[in-house]
């Protein structure tokens, strides 16, 4: 007697198809695992040099900036500006300060972007040619301390407008005889703030892949 169907094995080949179909379920499932924490950790990198760049935009317009104009441009009785940067530098030291071209940023400080010698750099690359560099270190201590310093780069790479603020005075008063006043409104003259752009680079200094670059419009 013959059979003429053959169904021997049919439970192992049904079973072996279960166990394949199992396997791929698992492989995409750890797929996607995968590539919900690779994208994770990178949108948690990116914010956080992202905040190293808002540091470093606060700590130029709220600190080195004027403090720069009052160095360069204050009137000292002794020392005068090399001796007043030293201390510019001094105060900022553990942020690692440098100002690599005095002279060019002293001309962005206090001219348009017409009048800049060709010699200063007005590339929208703030890395390139920086007018100031310094570090924001990570104050987390170990084993927490993962290397999370920030070096930021500062570029003013645009003038339009001098103003007739007074750069040697941290609180920024207005020069009276740059102030236009009226009859009508005798006594309140107008003040013009001196416009800077900024463009802003933080990198992360042991991983300069992880970066994040602002552009600022600043008046002072």
């Amino acid at each position: 007697m013959h059979h003429l169907r053959n169904e021997r094995g049919i439970a192992l080949v049904t079973a072996l198809m279960l166990t394949l179909v199992s396997l791929v379920l698992v492989m995409a499932l750890m797929y996607f695992i995968e590539t919900g924490t690779r994208v994770s950790a990178s949108a948690k990198r990116y914010q956080n040099v992202q905040q190293a760049a808002y540091g470093g935009v606060s700590l130029t317009v709220n600190e080195l900036i004027p403090r720069l104009e009052n160095a360069i441009f204050g009137n000292y009785s002794s020392g005068g500006v090399n001796s007043a940067i030293q201390k510019l530098k001094a105060d900022f030291n553990s942020a690692s300060l440098t100002l690599p071209d005095l002279a060019c940023l002293k001309q962005k400080l206090n001219s348009t972007s017409a009048n800049w010698s060709g010699a200063c750099s007005n590339s929208l690359d703030p890395k390139s040619s920086p007018d100031m560099t310094f570090l924001l270190k990570s104050t987390l201590t170990a084993p927490l301390n993962l290397a999370q310093d920030y070096i930021v780069y500062t570029k003013i790479v645009d003038t339009p407008i001098v103003g007739n603020t007074d750069p040697a005075n941290l609180s920024n008063l207005r020069k009276p005889e740059n102030v236009n006043e009226s009859m009508q409104n005798e006594g309140n003259g107008v003040t013009i703030p001196s416009t800077y752009r900024i463009e802003i680079r933080a990198e992360r200094q042991q991983n300069p892949q992880e970066r994040s670059n602002l552009s600022v419009v600043y008046s002072y």
